[in-house]
């Protein structure tokens, strides 16, 4: 086999061993950024296939086929660095790839034996220092360590001989035209090329089985800690896919719902909320699957009807696109917290009435028509409509309680207060007992007709209820007094204003033989 044809080969199996090697290409975020091991069997097929064009006479076509191969060297020494667990520092690559095209830059200006002894050297430098550090990595597998230092050894000693021959012995060398330079040395790095990339080969792909292993591994401790986590885990654990049906529950959860965990599987989130909340489960449904986390109550049903309260910590999970494709909930028990919440509000909720009730007639005490009579009077500014008040007064009812005792004249008190709860039945008129024996009435959107009509009803009924009364100078049974004052919004008045208005009028009925009705309207 001639010398030219040797060259083409070389060339072209280095290309295949470049495409194969970067096959095994393990980690795209390498620091260094560079599939040396490809690279360096690229640019070696590269110097050789301009080798093989080049003319017979030394010329620039030769220094840049010696630049090609020498970087490929710098290059696979570089990978068989890597693929040994050990990088190349950054800050080398450029001044080493640059005195390598200098040197063969220069090349061009020495004569010949001193021009093929330059590269000769620097070839047997990395082949040398390469099989140095092979030998030195007991963490690579013998076998292919051995293999490729031995070759870079003797490839090394190889060339190191030639340059030798070529620097001392320069006559020596061009005696010796045709001979073992130009014979020898393509034939070491046709065998070299052969045993080298197929050594490379293997190392990375042993390389990239590793790295399968390692992640493997990764995956089932990450997988062993995750479930000990949900295992020890004091909250409910849930995930979903992205149709909301559950593929994972963890057995605190099941048993806060009264479910074993196979029960849970399988079964929609949604099933879960009762109809009252659905909005809830709709609301965060649409969030998830917009890819945003949240953080919410809700009650959930459990297996027995009743609901149990949770504070759900929810997060969506998304594909490498953003796509939504399931979520991830934990769940905290607040059901205690919730009971005491809601018996608090229902505690809240009697004080307040009771804050606004009186206790002896069940009606609304003063502070209740304090309250309402500002908001209705007020409201007249934007309603332009009337508003009544009606303040009523037992005639002579301390007479009654110095004759018949105070009790009688509690239940007096507690019939009359009946007696108003069924003429004032409209839910937004109040009736209330303003103080002692007093009881008043606001009527909203009413004129004077209608409420001298409820207030002649309200005495019509006292006077019906046939309550003796001896002492009465008016009448054999309990009667009242009522004054009934309507008006409208004026910047003028206050709501004490219309209160004393009524009061007036109460008195002139009393004024005028009692167990009557004065009225009049502003």
């Amino acid at each position: 086999m001639d010398l030219r044809t040797m060259t083409l080969m070389l060339a072209m199996g280095s290309f295949l061993y470049g495409l194969l090697l970067a096959v095994f290409k393990l980690n795209k975020n390498n620091p260094q950024k560079v599939p040396f091991w490809a690279a360096a069997k690229i640019l070696q097929g590269s110097g050789a296939l301009v080798l093989y064009f080049r003319t017979d006479t030394f010329d620039g076509l030769t220094s840049l086929a010696f630049t090609f191969i020498l970087l490929g060297c710098a290059y696979e020494a570089w990978a068989v660095r890597y693929l040994a667990g050990k990088l190349v520092p950054r800050r080398l690559h450029i001044p080493v790839s640059a005195g390598i095209i200098l040197a063969c830059a220069l090349t061009v200006f020495l004569a010949m034996p001193y021009q093929t002894g330059l590269v000769f050297i620097i070839q047997s430098g990395f082949y040398l220092l390469t099989s140095l550090f092979l030998f030195g990595k007991s963490e690579m597998r013998f076998s292919l360590r051995s293999l490729l230092a031995v070759c870079y050894s003797i490839a090394g000693s190889v060339y190191l001989v030639c340059a030798i021959t070529c620097l001392v012995f320069p006559e020596y060398s061009l005696s010796m035209h045709g001979g073992y330079i130009n014979n020898v040395i393509p034939g070491v790095s046709f065998f070299l090329f052969l045993v080298s990339g197929f050594v490379l080969l293997m190392l990375a792909k042993e390389k990239s089985d590793i790295q399968v292993l390692e992640i493997q591994r990764s995956l089932k401790e990450s997988e062993y800690r995750f479930q000990k986590i949900v295992e020890t885990a004091i909250e409910g654990i849930l995930i979903f896919d992205e149709n909301y049906t559950i593929t994972f529950c963890n057995d605190n959860m099941a048993a806060m719902l009264g479910y074993t965990t196979d029960e849970m599987l399988g079964k929609t989130y949604a099933s879960f909320f009762p109809e009252s909340q659905l909005d809830i489960y709709n609301e965060q449904a649409s969030r998830r699957k917009q890819g945003k986390d949240s953080v919410y109550e809700c009650g959930l049903l459990r297996k027995d009807g009743q609901i149990n309260w949770f504070l759900v910590s929810a997060k969506a999970i998304l594909d490498d696109s953003g796509r939504f494709e399931g979520s991830f909930a934990m769940l905290t028990d607040i059901n205690a917290r919730k009971e005491m919440e809601f018996l608090l509000a229902e505690t809240n909720r009697q004080l307040m009435e009771l804050s606004n009730t009186d206790s002896l007639t069940g009606i609304a005490n003063r502070r209740s028509f304090d309250s309402a009579l500002e908001h209705e009077y007020y409201r007249l500014r934007r309603s332009n409509s009337e508003l009544s008040v009606i303040m009523l007064d037992i005639d002579y009812f301390k007479e009654y309680n110095d004759y018949y005792g105070h009790v009688m004249g509690d239940e007096c008190l507690r019939r009359i207060g009946r007696v108003l709860t069924g003429c004032v039945t409209r839910s937004v008129d109040l009736a209330a007992r303003y103080g002692g024996e007093e009881f008043a009435c606001i009527l909203p959107d009413t004129g004077i007709q209608g409420a001298v009509a409820i207030a002649e009803c309200i005495r019509q009924r006292i006077h019906e209820l046939k309550i003796e009364h001896k002492e009465s100078p008016v009448s054999e049974f309990v009667t009242a007094s009522l004054g009934v004052a309507t008006v409208r919004y004026s910047d003028n008045m206050s709501p004490a204003d219309v209160v004393e208005m009524a009061d007036r009028l109460m008195y002139k009925a009393k004024l005028s033989g009692r167990n009557r009705t004065e009225y009049a309207a502003l």
